[in-house]
Parts: structure tokens; sequence; C-alpha cells
């Protein structure tokens, strides 16, 4: 441990350890990671008067214009108060989103060329530090919940392992698998038994927590992280014997958690059946359906930073009026009988319960068990104030098509430059492509827990892949 302060300069130490301390703040509270944000920018700027002298490096220079394009990113937000009527929850979302200008800031002026392989290799053990000890607190109280309360085994699934320290479970589940690439490429690439060990262990332990975290996009991104895996050991490092091995063990593993962990695998089976049962849907679409009049009309400049909550409430009930038309008021009102009870998907009891009335009311039963569903999902949305779940139409609804394309920038423009350096970095395709899966189902930087998260880790990597040299990356 000793080694990655070596030679450090005062400011550049503080800096450095402000970096660990934020990897492992992560998983652990926003707040908290939060406060890590700040400390950096505070640092960074001090070093850069005191220590810099104001000399930049000219290497982070020479992609100023990539780091430009990150911090628009925040500018486009900030241009969306200008026609936004909600300022109190525009300017909520401005001072959220300034982890897309401050990162993009740290990495493009303060001199990161102390950062070899190393160092950013501890800051990765720092992060998996961080998910295991957020994973065995929760685990220890769940056992005391089992033990001394009397709970069940649902105690340790989904939020209800969570419910002590409330996090929301797909970004846990995004922290556990950037952890599972990191302990994987370890693994083959340090030579140390001691370090193989660890990264073996910590590896299994954050599969069971993904599992039982029970998040479908973490669930099915696990996967997608065993196949990336099993190419790059296979096809990249040209390791063919050893692949077979592994991949032998990652049908073994994906098995075996769907026979000893059913809970979780449900989650996944419901979603499938929904998606492909008469009459079901998944909550998203029915929200898409509520939300797709407001694109329509705004797609160009979005409705503003402010008003993304208030339009999509109001095209939401829009939608609610237009099914109620169809089902007709009374069925409406037998519907809202089960959603005061907080039931907002029902049961075969309940639909056919519905169905029967409906056919008392004069109304045509199999038309209202066409729109059960999607009325219930579209109170649901009213009532929760549920966001789009999805961050690109979030993007696209707030500030329209030119915060969609800014924000495409952040996984596109390395692609691109891999692609005109021929260079890969498996390690960070992996995450870009991790962080857009799960934008696709979650609206990922809408809270401090993806924003910081992707800013930090995104600046990091980008400086290792495009502008550290490639001797010190071996330091």
């Amino acid at each position: 441990m000793e080694g990655i302060f070596k030679d450090l300069k005062p400011f550049e130490k503080a800096e450095y350890i402000i970096m660990l301390m934020l990897a492992a703040a992560i998983p652990l509270h926003w707040f908290a990671a939060q406060v890590g944000e700040a400390a950096l920018l505070v640092c960074a700027a001090a070093k850069i008067v005191f220590e810099q002298k104001f000399q930049l490096n000219r290497e982070q220079l020479k992609y100023k214009w990539v780091y430009i394009i990150y911090a628009l990113t925040w500018l486009i937000y900030l241009i969306g108060m200008l026609y936004t009527e909600n300022q109190w929850f525009g300017w909520i979302q401005v001072s959220k989103k300034l982890g897309f200008l401050i990162f993009p800031t740290i990495f493009l002026f303060s001199d990161m060329s102390y950062l070899t392989k190393k160092r950013v290799t501890a800051i990765g053990y720092a992060l998996i530090a961080g998910c295991l000890l957020f994973f065995f607190i929760q685990l220890s109280l769940a056992f005391y919940d089992l033990i001394f309360n009397g709970c069940t085994s649902d105690r340790f699934f989904d939020e209800e392992l969570m419910k002590v320290i409330p996090v929301q479970h797909s970004y846990m589940s995004m922290y556990a698998c950037l952890c599972l690439m990191f302990c994987f490429v370890e693994f083959f690439e340090n030579k140390s038994r001691k370090a193989k060990i660890i990264n073996l262990l910590a590896y299994f332990t954050l599969v069971v927590m993904i599992i039982l975290l029970s998040s479908r996009a973490g669930l099915i991104w696990m996967v997608m992280t065993f196949i990336i895996q099993w190419a790059w050991l296979t096809f990249i490092m040209k390791k063919r014997v050893l692949g077979i091995i592994v991949g032998c063990l990652f049908v073994v593993m994906v098995i075996g958690s769907w026979m000893l962990f059913p809970q979780s695998a449900e989650r996944i089976k419901l979603t499938i059946m929904k998606l492909t049962t008469e009459n079901q849907s998944d909550h998203r679409l029915t929200q898409f359906k509520g939300y797709k009049e407001v694109i329509d009309e705004n797609w160009l400049f979005g409705v503003g930073t402010g008003d993304r909550c208030d339009e999509m409430e109001i095209s939401y009930m829009r939608y609610k009026e237009e099914i109620i038309e169809k089902i007709g008021p009374e069925v409406a009102g037998e519907i809202d009988k089960y959603i005061k009870k907080e039931w907002y998907e029902p049961w075969e009891t309940m639909r056919e319960n519905i169905m029967k009335k409906a056919e008392e009311y004069g109304r045509d039963p199999d038309m209202v068990n066409s729109y059960i569903i999607d009325y219930m999902y579209i109170c649901y949305a009213i009532d929760k104030e549920t966001n789009a779940h999805n961050m690109f139409i979030e993007t696209l609804i707030s500030v329209g098509v030119v915060g969609v394309m800014l924000l495409l920038a952040y996984f596109v423009l390395p692609i691109v430059l891999w692609i005109r350096q021929k260079r890969f970095d498996i390690f960070f395709f992996t995450f870009l492509m991790m962080v857009f899966f799960n934008a696709m189902f979650e609206s990922v930087f809408e809270r401090q827990l993806g924003i910081i998260f992707f800013c930090f880790f995104n600046s990091l990597m980008f400086y290792m892949s495009f502008i550290s040299k490639p001797d010190k990356n071996n330091q």
C-alpha cells in the first residue's frame, strides 16, 4: 500500500486519497460520495494554483475537445432553464447534473500524470471494498432480523435486503458488475497468488450480491458480463482451453443460481411472461404510451429542465382519461377500489371480478380486460411520480435531441478514438456498455448514485485509455 503513495507531491497525495475514498464511498451512501466529489474539486483547484502554478498537462489538453463535449451535457440543462416554468425543480436538476461539469474540468486541468496503472488498480479495489462492506452490513442485518425478529427468507432479496440502508438495487448491481469485470481481469493479469485468491473470493461474493439484489437489468447484465469475460479470455487473451473451462463454469453458475435462488429468477420469468402474454404489459411500456405525446410535441428542445415531471404527469392524466372513455367511468371506479389498497397490478381473480362488473355496466368485458393493466400502471405512474425509466427518453423530454446527442457522446467518442488509434480497452468498453444498457431501463443520471459513479469512473478510464503513457501504465 505504501508504494502507491511513494514520490507523490502533497497535493497529488491529497487528491489521490480523496479519489480512493470517493470510490469506496459511492456504494455506501450518495451523500458521502457527494462530499467526496466536492472535496476532490477543492483539492484539484488548490493543486492547480499552488503545486502546478497553472501549468497544465499538455497530454490532457490534446483532448480538451472531448472534455468540452462532456461538459456541454451540463450546460444544455442550464440552457433549458431559459424556457422552463418550474424553476425550483429545474435548479435541482441543474445542481444534480454538476458531475458532468466537475469531473471533466478536474481531469482536464489537474495534472493526472501521477496516475499509474498500479494506483488506478487501487481505486478499483477501493470500489470493491465499498461494495462488499455495504453488502455485508445489509446481510448481517438481514440475518439478525431472521433470527431475532422472525423474518422470512424474503428479507434477503431485492429491496428488502437494503431496507435499513435503502439504495435502488439497479445502481448497486451496476457497481457490483463493474467490480466483477475488475476482479476477472485482475485475476488473470496480477501474478500475485494472494491477489488471485482475494479477487476470486470477491468475485463469487459479488455474484451472490447481484443475485440477492434481484435487479432484472443487473441479473441480465451479469450474464452479459460472463459472456464478455469468456470472449476476452478466449479471443483476446487467446487462452482457448482456459476459455472452455471458464465458459463451462459460467454455465454452471447461471443454472445453479437459477435453481438455488428462485426468487431472483422469478423476476426475469415474470417480465418475460408480461411481454409475451395477452393483456399483460410491463409498466415501462404503459408509461411510454402516456408520455409519447410529450415527445412528439417537444422532441427538438424538450419541455425545459424543470418541467419534465409536470408535463409527464399532465400527459399521464390525459392518457388515463382516454382509457376511462373507452372502459367507462363506472368500470374505472371498480378498478380504483383495488388501487386504493395499493394494488397496481391485477391478479386473475381481480381481473375476473372487474370483467363481471363491466358486463353489468353494459361494457364489453374483453375490451375492458385489454385496458385493465394499462389503467392500473398509468395510475401507478401518476400516484408515485414515476420517471420514464429510460435515461435517453428522460433527456429527450427535458432538453430535446441535442441533450440526447451530447449524452450519447459519452458512449460513442471512446469507440471512435479506439478505431482511430487502433487500440482497445476491454474494461472501459464493458463499463460504457453496462451503463448504456442500464440507461435503457433506468434513469441512471437522475440520481447522484448514478451521476457521480459514471462521471468519476468515465473520466478516470478515459485518462488511462487515451492519455496515460503506456510505459507508466505498468508502474
